[in-house]
C-alpha cells in the first residue's frame, strides 16, 4: 500500500510567495497613497476657491448699490462706505418723522435705531447737500403708523428746518436706510482676512472669508478714466483682487497660488 503524505509548502514556494504579497502590498500602499494626496489637493482647492467666492459674493452685494457721496475711504487694505439696508418712497416728511408709504421697508433686514442712518434728498441745491442733494439723518426710532388712511412705517429722526426747510418738497422721495461699513483685509494668527465690520455700531472686524495673500490681495479704486483715483470721491468703479495659497500634496508638492477679481462698477456711483 503506497504511504500517506501530508501536503505542504516548500521553502522555495514561502519565499516566493512572500515576494509577491509584498510586491502586491507596496503597489496597493503606494496607490492608496497618491489617492490621498490627490483628495488632499482637492480638498485644499476646493477650500480656497470657497474662500475666494465668498469674499468676492460679500464685497459684490455690499458695494454694488453704491451712489455718489456712499465711498468715505478706499486704500489698497481697506474701503469705509455707506451700506445699504432699506429703501422705500415717502408719503410724508417732517421735522421729526419720515413716513414711508407701505406696511414695510424694502431691504436685507429691518432698521435698527441706533446703528442705521437716514439718507433723504431735501434740497438739490442745498449747500449742505453737496452735489448730490441728500442729506444724511439719524434714525432715532421706528413704529407703523398711517398715511392718508393706508399702512406705513414712522422712522423718527430729527431734521433741522432752519437749515433744511421742508416747504415745497414733492409729495413722493425716496428715502434710503443705511449703515457705515468697514470691509478690510487684515492680519490674524499669523494669516490674513478679509473681514468687515459695522463703524456705525462700533463693532469690532469679523472674519467673512481667507486666508488670503498680501499684497497680491488688495482694492484698486479707479476714476472716470481708469485711472487710479486721488479720491474716494473721484473713484467710479473698485477692482477686487483676492489671492490665496494652497499646499500641492500630488505631482511634485510644492505650494500653488489661485486669484480671483471682479471689476465692480456701480452705476450710481458716478455723477
Amino acid at each position: 500500500m503506497p504511504l500517506n503524505r501530508r501536503a505542504g509548502v516548500t521553502l522555495p514556494e514561502l519565499m516566493i510567495g512572500l515576494v509577491l504579497f509584498g510586491l502586491v502590498g507596496t503597489l496597493v500602499a503606494r496607490q492608496a497613497l497618491a489617492a490621498e494626496r490627490v483628495a488632499r489637493d482637492e480638498e485644499a482647492r476646493v477650500r480656497l476657491q470657497a474662500a475666494l467666492d465668498g469674499g468676492l459674493a460679500f464685497l459684490s452685494a455690499e458695494l454694488g448699490d453704491l451712489g455718489p457721496g456712499d465711498l468715505a475711504m478706499v486704500a489698497a487694505e481697506s474701503l469705509r462706505y455707506r451700506a445699504t439696508r432699506g429703501h422705500g418712497l415717502t408719503c410724508q416728511v417732517s421735522a421729526t418723522e419720515v413716513r414711508v408709504a407701505g406696511p414695510t421697508l424694502g431691504g436685507a433686514r429691518a432698521p435698527q435705531p441706533g446703528r442705521d442712518s437716514l439718507l433723504l434728498p431735501l434740497r438739490a441745491d442745498d449747500p449742505q447737500a453737496g452735489d448730490t442733494g441728500w442729506i444724511a439723518l439719524p434714525l432715532l426710532g421706528v413704529q407703523p403708523t398711517t398715511c392718508g388712511g393706508s399702512p406705513a412705517v414712522a422712522l423718527l429722526t430729527g431734521i433741522d428746518t432752519l437749515v433744511h426747510p421742508l416747504a415745497g418738497l414733492p409729495g413722493r422721495l425716496p428715502v434710503r436706510v443705511f449703515e457705515v461699513m468697514q470691509a478690510r483685509l487684515y492680519a490674524s494668527a499669523g494669516s490674513t482676512w478679509l473681514g468687515a465690520r459695522s463703524v456705525s455700531a462700533g463693532e469690532v472686524i469679523q472674519p467673512i472669508a481667507g486666508p488670503f495673500e498680501l499684497p497680491a490681495s488688495r482694492f484698486v479704486a479707479r476714476d472716470s478714466s481708469g485711472n487710479p483715483a486721488a479720491s474716494a470721491a473721484a473713484t467710479r468703479s473698485i477692482g477686487v483682487i483676492l489671492s490665496g495659497l494652497r499646499s500641492r500634496w500630488h505631482g511634485g508638492g510644492g505650494v500653488v497660488v489661485d486669484s480671483a477679481s471682479v471689476q465692480l462698477s456701480p452705476a450710481n456711483l458716478g455723477p
